[in-house]
């Protein structure tokens, strides 16, 4: 499991990566524009994860900041990690 966890925090970084190059070195074409809208919808997406997160366990699991960053930038692979620490 824990090497499932590491190939995906190194995938997630790869596809951030490219969405946040796109921003400053626009890819040619309708590129581009398909890279925007899919860092929109990503952004979005963990936000969203991120909000449920807190919702469902904040009175069984106290996220620090850098858990919070964590979760926005590797998603699920983040929340797999802190699963563990959840107060039965």
């Amino acid at each position: 499991m824990n090497y499932f966890i590491i190939s995906g925090k190194l995938l997630m970084i790869a596809i951030w990566g490219l969405l946040i190059v796109n921003l400053f070195f626009p890819f040619p074409g309708q590129a581009a524009l398909l890279f925007y809208i899919l860092l929109g919808l990503m952004s979005v997406m963990h936000i969203i994860q991120l909000l449920i997160f807190y919702g469902a366990f904040s009175e069984k699991l106290k996220l620090t900041k850098a858990d919070a960053l964590q979760v926005f930038f590797f998603g699920v692979f983040k929340l797999w990690e802190l699963k563990g620490r959840l107060v039965s």
